[in-house]
C-alpha cells in the first residue's frame, strides 16, 4: 500500500512539474491559404495531385488521397442528371481546366474533433466524427503569367474512426465512434507546429493566435515555404484514400456567373454498401428537402428548392438524407436564410434572429439546415443589418458581395481582386473545436 502511494505521488509530482502546453487558436485548426495571384504563386501552395501516401500493398509505391477513380466520379456526378436541380434546368458546369486534377488546389485545410458537432445532444444522436477537410479550388493558368481561380470548390472529407456504434433512434444510421488515440496524434502535431513558429524555429516568431484569416505561418515570407512543406508532410501522415468518406461540389453552371449549385456526396469503400459491392461514389439527398431532391441552389434571388430546415426542433438524428428516418416536412421547425433572400426582406429583428440561429453550430448542423443557409448568414449580416465587425475574424477575408459564398476559401475576381474568405460560421465551428481540445485533449 505504501508503494502504491509513493508510486502515485511520484507520478503527480512529475505530471506537477511537466510544462503546460499552450491552447490552440482557431488558425491553428484552420489553415487558409494565400490566394494566388500569378502562375509563380501556385509554388507556395499544395496542389491536391501531390498528395500522396504509401501504397498498402507496396510500400515502394505511393497513391494520390483522391484515387483517379474517385475524382472521375466526382466530376461524372457534377455533370449527371441526378445533379440538376429540381424543377430548373439547372446544374454545375465545370470548366475544362477543372476536368483535370492537375488544376485543383487546397486553399484551405479545416481540422473538426467532431462533426457534425461537439454539443453533447449532437454527439448523442450522431455520434462523433473527427476529421480533416480540404477545401480545393480549380484554378487556371493564363498565357500572360497570371492565374484565375474559378468559383468553384470541392470538398474532401477524410474521417478518423475506430468503427460503428448503434442507431440513436430506429431508422437512423448507425453512430460514428471516434479515434482518441489517432485524434490526440493529430492535435500533438498541431501544438508542435503552432510552437515551432511561435519560438521562431522556421524563421521570423510568427504568432498564430489573432484573429481569423490567411495563417499567418503562409504569410510571413521567412516562414511560408517551411510551414508549407510542414503542413503537406502532416496532411499525408494522416489522410487517405481509406479514410476518405464524403465529398462536397459548389458550382455554377458552364458559362455562366450565376446561379450557385450545391451538392454532397458520400465515398463508399469496397463492402460497406451491397448495392455496390466494389464500392463508389454517390450523390447524398439534401437532409432539409424532400428526401428525393439532391442538388440545392442560389438564384439570384431565390433559393430552389427550397428548404424545410428543422433547427428550431430538438436535435434528432432523422433527415431527408436517410430514407429510412426522413421527417414528414409538416413536421419540421426551422430558419433558413431563403427568409432573408425574401422580397419584402423580414424586420431586422427577424433577420438578426434567423441569422443568430444559423451562426450557432450547437443547434444548426449539416443534417437540419441547408448549405446554402450555412454560406450566406455573414454575407446577409453585412448586407441587410449593416454588420461591419465580427470578433475573432481579420476584417480582410470578410466576405465582399452578396453573393460570395465561400465560407473558408478563395472569393474569385468578381467583387474585387481574388481573397481570403472566413465566415462568422466557419468561426463559431472552430471555436467549438479548439474550446474541446484545449478542455479535452491538450495537457491530459
Amino acid at each position: 500500500m505504501k508503494r502504491t502511494g509513493l508510486i502515485l505521488a511520484f507520478v503527480a509530482s512529475a505530471v506537477a512539474q511537466t510544462p503546460a502546453i499552450p491552447p490552440l487558436s482557431a488558425n491553428d485548426v484552420s489553415w487558409l491559404f494565400p490566394p494566388p495571384a500569378k502562375v509563380a504563386d501556385l509554388d507556395k501552395l499544395i496542389a491536391v495531385q501531390d498528395l500522396t501516401v504509401p501504397n498498402p500493398q507496396d510500400s515502394t509505391k505511393r497513391d494520390p488521397v483522391w484515387a483517379d477513380a474517385v475524382f472521375k466520379q466526382f466530376i461524372g456526378i457534377a455533370a449527371s442528371p441526378q445533379a440538376q436541380v429540381a424543377t430548373t434546368q439547372s446544374r454545375v458546369g465545370l470548366p475544362a481546366d477543372a476536368q483535370s486534377m492537375d488544376a485543383w488546389f487546397v486553399a484551405g485545410v479545416r481540422i473538426d474533433a467532431g462533426a457534425p458537432g461537439l454539443s453533447p445532444d449532437i454527439v448523442a444522436q450522431f455520434g462523433q466524427s473527427p476529421e480533416i477537410r480540404l477545401i480545393l479550388q480549380p484554378i487556371t493558368r493564363n498565357a500572360d503569367g497570371t492565374v484565375t481561380v474559378h468559383d468553384v470548390a470541392g470538398h474532401l472529407i477524410f474521417d478518423f474512426l475506430t468503427g460503428l456504434d448503434t442507431p440513436a433512434q430506429a431508422g437512423c444510421l448507425p453512430r460514428p465512434k471516434p479515434d482518441p488515440v489517432e485524434f490526440k496524434t493529430i492535435v500533438a502535431e498541431l501544438a508542435a507546429l503552432r510552437t515551432k513558429l511561435a519560438n521562431g524555429e522556421m524563421g521570423n516568431k510568427v504568432t498564430t493566435s489573432g484573429p481569423m484569416g490567411v495563417h499567418p505561418g503562409l504569410v510571413d515570407p521567412t516562414t511560408a515555404s517551411n510551414v508549407r512543406v510542414e503542413m503537406k508532410a502532416f496532411l499525408e501522415r494522416h489522410i487517405s484514400p481509406a479514410r476518405l468518406n464524403a465529398l462536397a461540389l459548389m458550382g455554377t453552371p458552364s458559362g455562366s456567373p450565376a446561379p450557385w449549385i450545391f451538392l454532397a456526396m458520400r465515398n463508399f469503400h469496397a463492402g460497406q454498401l451491397p448495392a455496390l459491392p466494389n464500392g463508389g461514389v454517390v450523390p447524398v439527398p439534401g437532409p432539409t428537402l424532400d428526401g428525393t431532391q439532391i442538388a440545392q441552389m442560389l438564384g439570384p434571388p431565390a433559393v430552389v428548392p427550397a428548404p424545410h430546415t428543422n433547427n428550431l426542433n430538438p436535435i434528432t438524428c432523422k433527415n431527408a438524407a436517410v430514407p429510412t428516418a426522413n421527417i414528414p416536412i409538416a413536421n419540421r421547425k426551422g430558419s433558413s436564410t431563403s427568409q432573408v433572400f425574401a422580397n419584402p426582406q423580414p424586420p431586422a429583428a427577424t433577420t438578426q434572429k434567423i441569422l443568430s440561429l444559423i451562426d450557432d453550430p450547437t443547434k444548426s448542423h449539416f443534417f437540419n439546415t441547408d448549405c446554402i443557409s450555412c454560406h450566406t448568414e455573414t454575407r446577409r449580416a453585412m448586407a441587410v443589418l449593416q454588420s461591419k465587425s465580427f470578433p475573432g475574424i481579420d476584417p480582410a477575408v470578410l466576405p465582399p458581395g452578396d453573393y460570395t459564398l465561400r465560407n473558408f476559401g478563395w472569393s474569385p475576381a468578381i467583387d474585387g481582386p481574388v481573397q481570403g474568405v472566413v465566415t462568422r460560421r466557419t468561426a463559431a465551428e472552430a471555436n467549438a473545436v479548439i474550446a474541446f481540445i484545449n478542455s479535452k485533449i491538450l495537457n491530459r
